[in-house]
């Protein structure tokens, strides 16, 4: 009952905000003074004589077709009072669809221009989230769709460009179906507007847009996070983050997979040392963005129970790809599964552990596990070169 009466609320006081602009007020009054027109037409014309206006559906339908001068003919007035009022009709209505049009062409105009600013809410479902800017962003956006799966997937952007820049962006990625919000990513009210609660995953970049300092970066990140996770607190979050001794805060935060800035750089320079042919083969494996060669699918299910080489070697012959490691992923014990029994004992201990029991997924990577390693329903992911 008091979610009903707030609901009625909440619309009495959209109507009243709708009924206070001038240019509504005037629609409200024409639209008001040509429905009066029905009874009167009906009354007029019968008392006249005129059978064509038999019931008030059929003074509703000339009114209807009157309005835009469109006329079928089919019903009309015959008395000289029931003409004029058809006169009547045909002035008011066109100022009526007049006012009417603008309105609504003005509504799409402010819409559209409030999407392209950033400023409209994003109503999209199982879109993915990037919160910030840094020069990694364009690069970024085109390695998503390939590890997705999926290049034709919601994106929605949240940060402070402006609409030209953003602009810009969404031109070089016309397969993409990109989405902009304005303003200050750390905020709630900023995230709702780009639909958290539906959102399928979350990136938050490493923020230097508008020659902002790296040092505060990971303060934003973590104050990103835990936004996020107050609106949607099962929204899987990934944060680059720029000092390692931030990473334990932000990953305390709710950061459930965390990369650091640049942490390929110092093993790359070094093997430029040996060979300059090493960083060359880490940047076309790894870097090379318009078509990535080292990417993730998911193990088949016939795979399951058999040997790894057998996997290996039916990869390679049907798709021509190279698995070069398993992902694995194990959940741990849960208080149910170690208390098996139904007697007193366990009884008490379930009752003073319930609602503290947390269920938590460890992640494994298996490179190049032995040929004889037997895939289980553990091992969800292969990594592949192609």
């Amino acid at each position: 009952m008091r979610r009903r009466n707030s609901w009625f609320k909440t619309a009495s006081l959209k109507l009243a905000n709708l009924v206070s602009e001038p240019s509504n007020q005037i629609v409200l009054v024409l639209f008001v003074f040509l429905l009066g027109m029905v009874p009167l037409i009906w009354w007029l014309e019968r008392s006249g004589g005129n059978d064509l206006f038999r019931t008030l559906g059929d003074a509703l339908w000339w009114l209807i077709v009157t309005i835009p001068t469109v006329g079928y003919g089919d019903i009309v007035p015959r008395t000289a009072f029931g003409r004029l009022l058809g006169v009547i009709v045909i002035v008011f209505g066109v100022a009526f669809y007049a006012i009417l049009s603008g309105q609504i062409v003005s509504f799409l105009i402010d819409k559209k221009l409030k999407e392209r600013r950033g400023l409209a809410v994003v109503r999209v479902k199982k879109h993915v989230l990037v919160l910030g800017v840094n020069g990694y962003l364009e690069r970024f956006l085109m390695v998503l769709p390939e590890f997705m799966g999926d290049k034709a997937m919601s994106v929605v952007l949240v940060n402070d460009m402006s609409e030209d820049e953003f602009l810009e962006v969404k031109d070089k990625f016309p397969h993409l179906m990109l989405r902009f919000v304005f303003g200050d990513y750390t905020k709630e009210a900023v995230l709702r507007r780009a639909g958290v609660e539906n959102a399928f995953h979350a990136f938050i970049l490493a923020d230097n847009f508008h020659h902002r300092s790296l040092d505060d970066a990971d303060d934003r990140t973590i104050m990103a996070t835990l936004s996020l996770k107050a609106i949607h607190p099962d929204l899987p979050v990934s944060a680059e983050v720029i000092k390692i001794e931030k990473a334990s805060a932000v990953k305390r935060a709710g950061v459930e997979n965390v990369i650091f800035n640049g942490a390929f750089s110092p093993t790359l320079l070094s093997a430029a040392l040996v060979s300059p042919a090493v960083p060359l083969f880490f940047q076309d494996l790894v870097a090379n963005y318009e078509s990535p060669r080292l990417t993730i699918v998911g193990i088949e299910p016939q795979f399951i129970g058999k040997p790894f080489r057998e996997y290996f070697l039916a990869m390679r012959e049907k798709y021509r790809l190279m698995v070069v490691g398993i992902y694995r992923t194990e959940k741990e014990l849960s208080i149910e599964d170690m208390l098996s029994g139904n007697d007193a004992i366990d009884e008490f201990i379930r009752s003073k552990l319930r609602g503290e029991e947390t269920e938590e997924t460890k992640y494994h990577v298996n490179i190049n596990p032995p040929d004889d390693y037997i895939l289980s329903s553990e091992d969800t992911y292969a990594f592949v070169i192609r």
